[in-house]
């Protein structure tokens, strides 16, 4: 679905971002990976449109991106930010609707089609007994899931997501990692999504979805494919400078085992 060729990135004089190539297919969960100031926000930025790339070419089944209005990209990427505070109190139902826009000229409003799209998604999430609620009055876990709903009323062909559950409890990053696993599995939803953590990877991988990884490091990729084959403690130690244990869990003999490791180790 989606192609980036050899696509570089600079804020004036600094360069964030140098030949990142990578594609996406239907249905596929892409994780990126890497520290703080690696480059993971820009290269989202330069997929939906609000950083210009400085060369390359990105293309979605074989249109060039840059060529296409804000409004027409709209309908091919929705994006869910990392959770924040919202000061205006709009209603849950209206924060939906507003995925929305994209179909509409400016002075038109929200019709009954639309209401229809934004319940079943709010549906979808789990969300619709809210509708009528304060968008501000809901927990985090409650908004981010309110804003992967606007998302789904977009009706965009990819989900792009910037550290989605980065202010989250654990309770509700779970919960939200399960939603994003079911309209992978249940919906076929294409979606990118930047993360700090790898166990999502992981998590997502052993749930038997397509899902694939590239790790950022020194404005390159330095590492992409599998999880269990890219997010060794080799390659997380040469991105993030720290060591780790990756461990594997024997569901039929009930223990944890250090992957390349044997019992009488794990003992």
């Amino acid at each position: 679905m989606l192609i980036i060729d050899n696509i570089s990135f600079s804020y004036e004089n600094k360069e964030v971002l140098d030949n990142i190539s990578f594609h996406v297919k239907k249905g596929e969960l892409l994780s990126i990976i890497g520290p703080n100031g690696c480059g993971k926000t820009t290269l989202i930025n330069c997929i939906l449109g609000v950083n210009k790339i400085d060369k390359g070419s990105m293309s979605f089944r074989g249109r060039e991106l840059n060529k296409l209005s804000p409004r027409e990209r709209a309908k091919l990427f929705s994006y869910v930010p990392q959770e924040k505070g919202h000061i205006f109190p709009y209603s849950v139902l209206e924060i939906v609707l507003m995925g929305r826009t994209p179909y509409h000229s400016i002075f038109s409003s929200p019709n009954g089609s639309d209401t229809k799209i934004a319940l079943e998604a709010l549906k979808m999430v789990g969300m619709e007994k809210f509708r009528d609620n304060l968008f501000t009055k809901l927990s985090g876990g409650e908004r981010q899931l309110v804003v992967l709903a606007r998302s789904l009323a977009q009706e965009s062909d990819i989900i792009i997501m910037d550290e989605p559950t980065a202010s989250l409890d654990y309770r509700n990053e779970i919960m939200f990692l399960e939603m994003i696993k079911s309209l992978c599995i249940n919906k076929s939803k294409t979606i990118i999504m930047s993360t700090h953590f790898p166990n999502h990877s992981f998590y997502f991988e052993n749930h038997h979805l397509n899902t694939n990884v590239i790790m950022l490091s020194d404005k390159r990729i330095k590492y992409q494919g599998l999880p269990s084959t890219v997010l060794t403690e080799e390659h997380i130690y040469d991105i993030y400078g720290v060591k780790s244990k990756i461990l594997t869990y024997d569901n039929n003999k009930k223990h944890i085992v250090p992957i390349g490791g044997t019992e009488n180790e794990e003992k």
